[in-house]
């Protein structure tokens, strides 16, 4: 996300900010009567949050008026929590298991501030310490994590893919949990944006964002239209996955009891509507 490139206290400014006009937003929207409302607890931080029920079905949309967290965010915490523990739990209430190691790719503040308090976790980032490239695992990281969140960021790998599977499985110990989640469609194969990429870098020219790669054989390309999530650099969009396929690198990776997470948990507000695309994924590296 473009927030983690900013300083600390910037980062905290804005996403106060945000809740402020969530909450502003919320009290005019009750005066207006003009958006039903949803009442439910934040699995996260605890609060009880009534708010527009459009913005609580919407996965990116903050809508705890307490912590800011999202439907993606709280469905994360609860796969999560109910796969470490067999129940469902709020973070902020469960007791410390520091026995527990886990690692975090990127994930937001929101709930790795409360993970970090919970267990032995770290939050690791691509571009800045504490640094994990997921492509690129070094042996002292094999077999050291109990679980793993992956959360929206294979989608942004460079080819192969199928590498960083392979690396998520090596990290964890065995039994180890991954919980995951990428946007994806459910027909066809996985679309590639980029099948060749090799040496690659991205300007702009004339207005246009573009990226240019040098294949192995020494082939330049061009690509226009590019896709950010978020921001810039890293947040370029590489591939659209098929459920299909994302399943299949999951399994030759070596991890088994793959769950697709379609629940609904109305009181921890994860209500997810039947078009979603994105569910959040569970699977284990075997004893």
């Amino acid at each position: 996300m473009i927030l983690d490139y900013l300083p600390s206290s910037l980062r905290h400014l804005l996403w106060n900010v945000r809740i402020f006009a969530l909450r502003l937003k919320i009290r005019l929207n009750r005066l207006r009567s003009q958006e039903e409302v949803f009442r439910f607890t934040c699995n996260i931080c605890g609060g009880i949050s009534v708010s527009p029920l459009n913005l609580v079905k919407n996965r990116e949309a903050p809508s705890c008026t307490s912590c800011g967290s999202n439907r993606r965010f709280r469905s994360i915490i609860y796969v999560l929590l109910k796969e470490l523990t067999g129940r469902e739990s709020k973070l902020v209430e469960i007791e410390e298991q520091k026995q527990l190691s886990g690692m975090g790719l990127s994930d937001a503040n929101v709930y790795a501030a409360g993970l970090s308090k919970k267990f032995d976790y770290t939050n690791t980032y691509y571009h800045k310490e504490p640094q994990l490239d997921i492509t690129s695992v070094k042996p002292d990281r094999h077999e050291s994590v109990d679980f793993i969140i992956s959360s929206d960021v294979f989608e942004h790998i460079p080819v192969p893919v199928e590498t960083a599977f392979d690396n998520l499985y090596k990290t964890l110990k065995k039994n180890g949990l991954c919980v995951f989640s990428v946007p994806y469609k459910l027909d066809g194969t996985t679309e590639e944006h980029f099948p060749d990429l090799y040496e690659y870098h991205i300007e702009s020219a004339h207005g246009k964002t573009i990226l240019v790669n040098k294949t192995q054989e020494g082939q330049v390309q061009k690509f226009e239209s590019l896709r950010f999530h978020g921001g810039p650099g890293a947040t370029l969009e590489m591939r659209l996955f098929s459920l299909n396929d994302l399943i299949e690198n999951m399994k030759n990776a070596g991890f088994t009891d793959i769950k697709i997470h379609l629940e609904n948990v109305p009181e921890f507000g994860v209500l997810i509507e039947e078009n979603t695309r994105s569910h959040i994924i569970s699977m284990r590296k075997p004893e």
